[in-house]
C-alpha cells in the first residue's frame, strides 16, 4: 500500500478497479500526477479526461483510495498504457 510520500509528480498510477477507456484505441484508466497543490491536493491527467477539459483535482487521501500501484516503469514513454 502506498503512502502520501510515494505519490510523485510525473509518475503514473493504476486503479484498483481497472476500466478500459476509448473507442478506437483502448487504454486503462490510469492517472498521471501533474502537480501537488497546497493543502494535500493532487492534480492529474488521465485518458478519462476529455480533450479541452481542465485537469481534475482530488485530495491525496482520495487518490490513495483509488490507486493500486505505480506503473510508470511499464508504460510507453509519452503515451498511456494500452489495454490488451
Amino acid at each position: 500500500m502506498l503512502t502520501k510520500e510515494d505519490l510523485i509528480v510525473g509518475h503514473v498510477y493504476s486503479a484498483k478497479k481497472k476500466r478500459i477507456i476509448g473507442l478506437f484505441t483502448s487504454y486503462y484508466n490510469d492517472r498521471a500526477i501533474i502537480r501537488k497543490l497546497p493543502g494535500g491536493v493532487i492534480q492529474y491527467d488521465s485518458p478519462t479526461v476529455k480533450i479541452g477539459r481542465h485537469y481534475p483535482s482530488i485530495t491525496e487521501e482520495q487518490f490513495l483510495k483509488w490507486e493500486k500501484e505505480d506503473v510508470t516503469n511499464i508504460i510507453p514513454k509519452d503515451d498511456w498504457r494500452k489495454a490488451e
